[in-house]
């Protein structure tokens, strides 16, 4: 009996490119892109992943170092569906990195929009990022709550900070300099 029976091809394909949105890549192109619009919004999207990445490895390689994945966990015990071509790791759940990034990435961009539609779409594609992460098998609900939580906070942290600072360098775009 397999104990992740919920798949089916639509699903498999679009998670398995789907979580690449919460990809650090990902962020820093996004990051770029706000660099030529205005540097506070690059600076808020880009602190707030930096900080919360720190954090999120940190740990992950200390605290929780050896933390077991689904695919480890459940070895022996039940015969899981891997989603083929997606690398299953073994070791270092717990948070996860693709649910910090995500959450710090779109709640960083639903900062800068008034658009309510927007923000909900925002908030949308975190939770979708943070929901493939588990239907890949690649981290349990515990880690994507923890990750979320982490780029969460962190976010709204830089964010108030910055949004706080009356640099008028901030206003300006990387444009503005050369």
């Amino acid at each position: 009996m397999e104990f992740n029976t919920f798949h089916n091809t639509f699903f498999d394909i679009f998670f398995y490119f789907f979580t690449f949105l919460g990809d650090g890549v990902v962020a820093l192109l996004v990051v770029v892109i706000l660099l030529a619009v205005k540097l506070r919004y690059a600076i808020i999207v880009g602190v707030s992943n930096i900080i919360a990445s720190l954090i999120t490895q940190l740990l992950k390689h200390t605290l929780f170092a050896g933390v077991v994945r689904p695919k480890k966990f459940f070895e022996g015990i039940h015969n899981l569906y891997f989603i083929p071509g997606v690398n299953n790791y073994l070791y270092n759940s717990f948070p996860s990195g693709h649910t910090t990034c995500a959450f710090c990435l779109y709640l960083g961009l639903a900062f800068l929009t008034k658009n309510k539609i927007v923000k909900t779409l925002l908030f949308f594609i975190a939770f979708l990022v943070g929901y493939s992460r588990i239907y890949l098998s690649q981290h349990f609900l515990e880690d994507v709550l923890a990750g979320a939580l982490i780029g969460v906070i962190t976010t709204i942290i830089i964010y108030y900070f910055v949004q706080q600072s009356n640099k008028l360098w901030m206003e300006e775009s990387i444009k503005s300099f050369f």
